[in-house]
């Protein structure tokens, strides 16, 4: 049982330095009283710190000063995380593809593409999901749902398709 707003606060701990010298402001705003969730610490980190990185990289780029965390209780049995930022935002097309495995818009070498849809898959793990809107000049939200102790959660669906056979070269000598 994970307090929700303890890892969020300390995910933007881990990088309000790093954002405070590149001259980009972080709030936040922790709404009181939430439940705990069911999940691994360390995995919802890994999503909250590759939000704020995304924003941190678009603003750096881009324009943009400002981040904005927030937690809440939309219903009794839902946990919402909110980032957003005052960057460049994202035009309808890229903001189609940024969960997709490998799509950036980083130059070359500065990222791999694969944070969003790490982040993804996590929360889906965790009975949740991630959302995003944003345009062109005005900046992008993320907003992350979570269920709360005790909500009921339905398990991801089984592919039906079967996994491939592996590559030649990985059936000899093992």
């Amino acid at each position: 049982m994970v307090p929700i707003n303890e890892v969020v606060a300390e995910t933007v701990r881990l990088r309000e330095a790093a954002l405070g010298q590149a001259g980009i402001r972080v709030s936040m705003t922790l709404a009181d009283d939430l439940p705990e969730v069911f999940a691994d610490p360390f995995q919802l980190q890994q999503v909250v710190l590759n939000l704020l990185i995304n924003a941190e990289h678009a603003m750096l780029r881009d324009g943009g000063r400002a981040i904005e965390v927030r937690t809440s209780l939309p219903s009794t049995d839902t946990l919402r995380i909110v980032v957003c930022d005052d960057g460049p935002g994202m035009s309808e097309d890229v903001l189609g593809r940024i969960f997709d495995p490998f799509f950036t818009t980083k130059d070359v070498g500065e990222g791999t593409g694969l944070g969003l849809a790490v982040a993804q898959a996590i929360l889906s793990e965790h009975g949740g999901r991630i959302s995003a809107e944003s345009a062109p000049g005005s900046g992008t939200t993320f907003s992350i749902e979570l269920p709360a102790a005790g909500a009921t959660v339905q398990a991801p669906r089984a592919s039906a398709s079967p996994a491939p056979d592996p590559p030649e070269a990985f059936g000899h000598g093992l």
